[in-house]
């Protein structure tokens, strides 16, 4: 079952100022070419320190491309601190550890809801080690088969200066989106982070500057 939080702005009130931001962001990653329709484009978001928002960024830009008639997939790869589930009120699945554990099929952990045409996966919980999860075969497997039904998939990953998480999945994705918080983020740590993205295959294709006037 999904239901929606009241943290989805884009849904909740999509003539604000917020969901116009948000729709800005849209239009910039389809002009790189991504999310048009030929074959599922893949985005990690990640960000340098926890607390800068990368989750309400990402659900509130899915919720975006989806009201644009696209279909979306999002996937919660913070398995130390998922959070996905909680903006989207998800029931009935085990999430992507219990996939990525050989326990269940990608049919029985992908959640549909009142947004049309948007995918949810949970995170789930395990008691693997997150990289060697995230590292494995069926991750890529998972995004592969996700590509063939859907314009976009999202990832939703750890702080990349705390983790390896993130490094892991970089080399999976076609971009990755950096959120930074204004006032908080710190410019040598998303220096630092764009390094790592780029060490890892991947290239940061734009910075989400989160709570700035």
């Amino acid at each position: 079952m999904l239901r929606l939080n009241k943290s989805l702005i884009s849904n909740i009130n999509p003539s604000s100022s917020i969901s116009e931001s948000f729709r800005s962001l849209r239009t910039y990653i389809r002009q790189l070419g991504l999310a048009q329709g030929n074959g599922g484009k893949v985005l990690l978001f990640t960000s340098a320190e926890a607390g800068a928002g990368k989750t309400t960024i990402l659900s509130n830009l899915a919720v975006s491309f989806v009201q644009e008639g696209r279909k979306v997939a999002v996937i919660d790869c913070n398995l130390r601190h998922p959070s996905l589930h909680t903006v989207f009120e998800v029931e009935g699945s085990q999430g992507l550890a219990a996939y990525l554990d050989g326990m269940e099929e990608v049919d029985r952990i992908v959640v549909h809801g009142k947004l049309a045409n948007l995918s949810v996966i949970p995170a789930g919980i395990s008691r693997i080690s997150p990289p060697d999860l995230l590292g494995s075969d069926k991750m890529i497997a998972l995004l592969d088969e996700l590509k063939g039904s859907h314009d976009l998939i999202l990832l939703d990953s750890p702080p990349a200066m705390d983790y390896s998480d993130a490094r892991i999945l970089a080399s999976q994705v076609d971009g990755v989106i950096l959120v930074a918080r204004y006032g908080k983020s710190k410019r040598e740590s998303i220096r630092k982070v764009k390094v790592l993205m780029e060490q890892a295959g991947s290239q940061i294709i734009g910075i989400a500057m989160n709570q700035a006037k």
